[in-house]
Order: structure tokens, then sequence, then C-alpha cells
């Protein structure tokens, strides 16, 4: 098929023949999709005239923004480096050389491009060579043009695939060791500027200078770190998958072909990574913003310590001022407490100091008057000594008072023997109490005398170690216990007080001595075994609040028992002696 030099000048490639069908909906459809194809590519590519006919020159619009000054010279020099060209190895020539922009290349426009392509088909085209009689010695070249033209003109991906890997692109980086302070931006600022034309995201961050602000700085770190690009490899493919000749095999070359650019891309992100860090690391705005944060953190730090300090010592300013609020109010409880004893203490010896005026005037009108008896000694003498004696110490400043002014009006001994025997009839009428039946009936029954049979004793011990201490109410769990389990349970069950007081006896004189009280308990007379606890302990104080120097002495222990009288309170207290002397005759202590 012959060759349209004219087709090739427009539109870049021949045009094939059509062939139609001339009836039918398919022919329609082809007749359709072709006119819409065509007029895409008219208005894309070439400008409409009036006559409908496509102008092959650029038009005046297109030819002022074409940089023709910047496109390479076509003389003598540029035919002699079409004459070597190899159509064998088109891949591996220089296509933006071929159509004379090595100097514009990547960034030479697509108007540009296609002017430069149609400037040398015009006049490098071999059928116009040959019309101007030039020798021709290699055709060759011609198709080198149009394959270069199809690789950077006639698509943008097979642009991209070439610019990816153009051999004049510097793909170098500084040496770490050669940056430092003077020269960082000197050094990587045109590296950054020729390494920004990959990204998809435009425009890109610059480096900028040491006047940038922090957020343009970050801004261009933070970009760079996380690095989009659109720099591919597919233009190395060794393996060309359209010579397969099955879809298996054009499978494998595919796969092979995908590794190998992965590769390339995972190199060109460390080439580009290892660019980033080592900016990173040299730049002297990151030294200086690290240093202002070392120093702001520095900053915050003694802030919060001097607040954290402040805080300490205030409060432990309240405290030492809550402390002293409550020593201040302590010392005044005190104070108050101190004058009101003093105050008490002051009153105190003023009423005893009363008491003892009125004593010292009862004593002296006895004295005076003889003890009202009209002799100086006797029995009399010494009842009514007796008689003036007690009634100093038992009555109260009242009464003293009133039993003064009474007896020292009168004149006549008998009136004041007769106040004497009325005042001993009113103190006996305050000791008789009068109680009621059922007190009566519930005093005899707390005064019953509690007895302890060894049965009852072994099952004390028992229980003892059953619940020890710690248990939750013990005590009432051990009375329960040994309550239940005695075997003479007609007597009154034991209480709780009981048997605490029996397990300490039992842990102070031993189950021997014990059983020995109790034996000797059971064979002493019922007036001498009917002694409650609280009259043995009542017992128990009197002899030793009267000593036996007190010619009163039992009187005073029997009126201190209050229910036993002078003989039974002797008779308990020989009973007792007696017994301390048997224990500590069978080697035990009571």
């Amino acid at each position: 098929m012959a060759v349209d030099p004219l087709a090739v000048a427009v539109y870049g490639f021949v045009q094939r023949e059509r062939v139609y069908e001339e009836a039918g909906i398919f022919w329609e459809a082809r007749v359709i999709r072709h006119r819409c194809t065509m007029e895409k590519r008219c208005v894309k590519e070439h400008a409409e005239n009036g006559n409908g006919q496509r102008d092959e020159s650029p038009s005046k619009e297109d030819e002022e923004v074409l940089r023709l000054e910047l496109m390479d010279a076509d003389n003598d020099k540029y035919w002699k480096f079409l004459m070597k060209l190899d159509s064998n190895n088109c891949k591996e020539q220089d296509h933006y050389k071929v159509l004379g922009l090595s100097k514009l290349r990547y960034d030479a426009t697509t108007a540009e491009i296609r002017h430069a392509y149609r400037q040398k088909v015009l006049k490098h085209h071999p059928d116009k060579k040959k019309a101007k009689g030039v020798p021709i010695p290699n055709e060759e070249y011609y198709v080198c043009i149009t394959k270069a033209f199809e690789q950077i003109g006639t698509n943008e991906q097979k642009r991209k695939a070439y610019d990816s890997v153009d051999e004049k692109f510097d793909d170098a980086i500084p040496n770490e060791k050669s940056l430092n302070k003077d020269n960082f931006f000197t050094l990587l600022h045109a590296v950054f500027e020729r390494n920004k034309r990959w990204s998809n995201t435009q425009p890109a961050p610059g480096l900028g200078d040491m006047k940038t602000p922090r957020e343009e700085v970050e801004f261009f770190y933070n970009f760079w770190f996380d690095w989009d690009s659109w720099r591919e490899f597919s233009y190395l493919d060794e393996e060309d998958k359209e010579k397969g000749e099955d879809r298996w095999e054009r499978r494998e070359m595919e796969k092979m072909n995908k590794a190998e650019r992965e590769r390339r891309r995972k190199d060109e992100m460390k080439r580009i990574r290892k660019l980033v860090e080592m900016a990173y690391a040299k730049d002297p705005r990151i030294v200086q913003f690290k240093k202002d944060d070392k120093d702001a953190k520095e900053r915050a730090k003694i802030e919060k310590q001097r607040a954290a300090r402040e805080k300490i010592e205030e409060e432990e300013r309240k405290k030492k001022e809550e402390e002293e609020r409550i020593r201040k109010v302590k010392e005044e409880e005190q104070r108050k407490a101190k004058e009101e004893k003093e105050a008490e203490k002051a009153k105190k010896n003023e009423l005893k100091k009363a008491l003892s005026e009125q004593r010292k005037r009862l004593r002296t009108m006895a004295e005076s008057n003889k003890y009202w008896t009209g002799i100086d000694v006797g029995d009399e003498v010494v009842k009514m000594m007796e008689r003036i004696e007690k009634i100093c110490f038992q009555s109260t400043i009242e009464d003293l008072t009133s039993l003064c002014n009474r007896i020292e009006n009168l004149k006549l001994d008998d009136e004041v023997n007769a106040v004497f025997e009325e005042l001993d009839g009113i103190k006996v009428v305050k000791k008789v109490k009068v109680e009621s039946k059922s007190e009566k009936e519930e005093k005899d029954k707390e005064n019953q005398k509690v007895t302890w049979s060894s049965d009852e004793n072994t099952l004390l011990i028992k229980a003892t170690n059953l619940y020890p201490a710690g248990t939750v109410d013990r005590w009432s769990v051990v009375a329960d216990y040994v309550n239940e389990h005695r075997k003479d349970k007609k007597g009154r069950p034991k209480k709780e007080k009981e048997v605490i007081q029996q397990a300490k006896l039992v842990q102070t004189l031993g189950m021997k001595a014990v059983e020995n009280i109790a034996e000797a308990a059971s064979t002493v007379p019922q007036a001498e075994a009917s002694w409650s606890a609280a009259e043995q302990r009542s017992l128990e104080q009197a002899l030793k609040q009267f000593p036996s120097s007190d010619p009163d002495r039992w009187d005073k222990i029997a009126e201190a028992v209050g229910t036993k009288s002078k003989k039974e309170a002797i008779t308990r207290y020989k009973y007792i002696i007696e017994l301390v002397k048997k224990n500590k005759a069978n080697g035990s202590a009571v």
C-alpha cells in the first residue's frame, strides 16, 4: 500500500482504508462511531477553517505559545544524526532529540511536540528528499521519527512511561557527609525541584529557606514522607507480551514485567525516602525547631514542678493553719476545763471549809454543853460523842447547818436530846427501802447462789476449746452449749456473765481448786452458802475499807453489805479463812 505523505503529516499515522457494509444496523453503527471519533480528533488536534478544510499549519494563537527558540536547529548536524539512527533500536533512542526537543524534553507541551513532528515530516520525508534530489543512504531514519512521535506525542501514558526512564534525568542525591549548615539549601534545593515533577499532587512544595515558617516546613516534610509518585518503569519491560504465542505465554511475560517494575518502583521509593530522611536530619530549621520544643518542654516541666511545689506548700500551709486552729481550740477547751475544775475545786473547798466550820460548830456546842448529859464522863457521854461524830460524817452541809441552828437556840438538854432522837428516826426511815413484791422476787433470784458442778466445769472447758477467741458471740455460744449438754437441767440456766466469771476462775485457779471450792460450798451451812456474788463483793470491799483496828468494824461491814447481819458477816469471813487454809494445805491457791 502506498504511503500518503500528507496523511502522515496531518494525522501522524497512515490512515488505513475502511470498508463499510452498505446495509444493516452494524453498518450504521460503524459510520456513527467513525464520525464521532473523527470529529473529536479534529476538535482536539486541529482547527477548522471557513471551508471546512483542515489547516495543516498551527494558528496564530498556537504560534504565540510555541517556544521555537528552545527547539534544536535543523541543520547538517541534525541530518547526520538522523542518518545514524537504526530502526531496530528505536526503543533505545532519545525521542526528544529525534524530534529536535532535546532542550525542552519533559517540559515540552503537546502542541510543541506536534509542531516539531510536522516540521520534521515536511522537511525530511523521503519523497520530499528524493523530489529535491537529495541522496538518502538509509530510509529507516523516518521510521525512527514516526516511532518518536508515537511514543511522546500521541498518548500521555506512553509519554509518562518514557519520561519516567529518561536517561537525561539526574537521579543522584548528595552525600550526607557533604551536607552542612552553609550548603544545605544550595545543594538540596535543586534535587527536590528535579524530583517533585514525579508527584501526583501538584504543585509540590519546595524546600524553602531559613525564613520559611514552621507550618510550611512541617507541611513540606509531611508531603515528602507521604510521597505519592506517578513514575513507572513499563518502558523498560524486557519482554513484549504481544509477541507471546498464546495467552498463557503472554500472562507469564506480563508477570515477569510486573515483578521487575515493582522492584524498580521500590528502589525509587527508597531513593526518595533516603533523600527526605537525610534532609530532615541535616535541616538546620528542624534542629532549631527541636531545640525550641525541648526548651518549651523544659519550661513546661519547670512550670509544672513549680505549680506542684506551690500546691504542696499551699496544702502544708492549710494543714498548719488547721493544726494551729485545732491546737487553739484544744487549748481553749483545756483552759475552760481547767477553769471549771479550779472553780469546782474552789467550790468544793468552800463547801469543805463550810462543812468543817459547821462540824466544828456542832462539836464546840456539844463540848461546851457537856454533850447535853450533865456529866463529863460515862457511857452516855461516849454514846453522845459517837452520835455527834456519825452526824458530822454522815450529814450534808445543809442538814448540819439546820441542826446547829436548831439546837443553838435550845436551852434545855431534853429538848436537844429530842432533836437527836428525831434525827435518828428520820435516818432509819430513809435507810429502810420499801420494795414491791416483784422487785423482791427479782432480787432474791439474782442473789441466788450460782453453783457449778464438776460436769458443768468440764463442759465449760470443752466449749472454750471448741469456740476459741474470735468466735462471734463466743460466750453466748459457750453458755448455750453448757446449758444444752449438762446432765442436771433442773437448775437455773447459766448466763453469759456467769460463764465468763467461771471461765476466769478456772483459768486462774485450775480445775482441781474450783472443784474443791464447789465441794466445800456444798458442805457449809445453808446460811453461809446463801451469799450471792454481789454480797460477796460488798463484803470484800468492806473488809478492805474498814481496818481491824476500828472497834465498830463489823457493824460498818454489815451496814455496807446491807442484806446481812453482823453475825452472818463474821461467820462468812471465818468460812473464807478456813477455805483458804484448806486449799493451801492441798497445794492450790484461791
